[in-house]
């Protein structure tokens, strides 16, 4: 999973409206969290086209356990330089 959530890092660096979900995402509160994370399944339910599906996933992901807060730390040393 961590390879996982190193992409997403690299994408952060790449487009600042995914970092700024994973921020987001990141300084949420466990009850925030659950609460995104059930609108998230609601909003997906039914949606099959691959970029929904996609979508769904990477929410799945970085609301799981402290996955975001892994992702800005990753995205941190991504961007230290040296």
């Amino acid at each position: 999973m961590e390879d996982v959530l190193l992409q997403i890092a690299r994408a952060c660096v790449q487009d600042s409206s995914l970092f700024e979900v994973v921020r987001h995402v990141a300084s949420m509160s466990d009850e925030e969290k659950e609460l995104f994370k059930t609108k998230v399944k609601v909003y997906f339910l039914n949606r099959t086209d691959e970029v929904d599906l996609q979508a769904y996933e990477f929410f799945r992901l970085i609301l799981e356990d402290k996955n975001a807060e892994r992702v800005l730390e990753l995205f941190e040393k991504g961007s230290e330089p040296g």
